[in-house]
């Protein structure tokens, strides 16, 4: 299985070209980049700091809130594709995850708003 096929054949996955590149997109917001020499993810911090600490990803940009995910680049081909399965399906998750705490949260703040104007 490629990896162009195993980030589509996640759920509610949507695919867009940018810039030469296919981004990969859940709940509305994108989680992998793919390029022809590497792969970027979206992952949690914790997880992304213990794999660019050990040398197996490269850290692109830290995420501007420790909660969120952090973009990292794994080297294509990977060396071990179990691995890369299971960075793909952990910054999907954590995405997803992200985007359904920020949708909880401007809710909240819309009904607050409702309330206080009413």
């Amino acid at each position: 299985m490629s990896i162009r096929e195993l980030l589509e054949g996640l759920p509610f996955v949507a695919t867009r070209r940018l810039n030469g590149r296919d981004g990969f997109f859940t709940a509305g917001r994108m989680f992998a980049l793919l390029s022809d020499t590497g792969l970027l993810l979206r992952l949690p911090a914790p997880a992304g700091e213990a794999l660019v600490e050990a040398d197996r990803v490269q850290s692109l940009v830290d995420a501007p809130v420790a909660s969120q995910p952090a973009w990292v680049e794994v080297a294509l081909p990977a060396d071990d594709p179990v691995e890369l399965h299971h960075l793909v399906l952990t910054s999907h998750q954590a995405v997803r995850s992200v985007s359904r705490r920020a949708r909880r949260h401007r809710s909240v703040v819309r009904r607050r708003r409702a309330r206080t104007s009413a």
